[in-house]
């Protein structure tokens, strides 16, 4: 039987040991917490599904999302809508990694809301988001690919 969890917050992060994207799903509650690792394949094909997604049913209510900003002394500019990760829970409460193998968009038209599955053998996280919330979360995982050493275009 999978464990379900709802996913309140997404901290991507490049491994460079593993070559993959760690997706900590409630990075600060340890019993709500899930690492997904993202392989080069899955996001080759995520990613084109997701915006096809987004244009199909969010086309007219995307407005631009912007990562967090660093300022010159190195600080983040934050919005309402992100946090900086704290970094020693990050690790202290950092759980068996699992495989992410599938990742399931459903629309919900009476609320104009998305359902998100992110999946492994093992665990389910969902989380229901609006499209600015569904971009930005996208936005910092594609961040955090290393675009250059998977050659993979920017564009992606």
């Amino acid at each position: 039987m999978k464990k379900n969890i709802t996913a309140l917050s997404f901290t991507p992060k490049y491994d460079e040991l593993e070559d993959r994207i760690r997706i900590s799903i409630n990075y600060d509650d340890f019993d709500n917490r899930v690492d997904f690792m993202m392989s080069r394949s899955f996001v080759l094909k995520l990613f084109p599904i997701l915006d096809d997604y987004m244009l199909k049913f969010y086309e007219m209510d995307l407005n631009p999302v912007q990562a967090p900003q660093v300022n010159k002394e190195g600080v983040f500019k934050q919005d309402k809508s992100t946090s900086l990760t704290d970094g020693s829970n990050l690790e202290l409460y950092k759980q068996e990694d699992e495989l992410l193998i599938e990742v399931k968009f459903s629309f919900v038209k009476k609320t104009k809301t998305t359902i998100v599955v992110f999946e492994s053998k093992s665990t389910q996280a969902t989380a229901r988001l609006d499209a600015n919330s569904l971009k930005q979360i996208f936005t910092i995982i594609k961040k955090s690919i290393p675009f250059f050493s998977w050659g993979i275009s920017h564009n992606l």
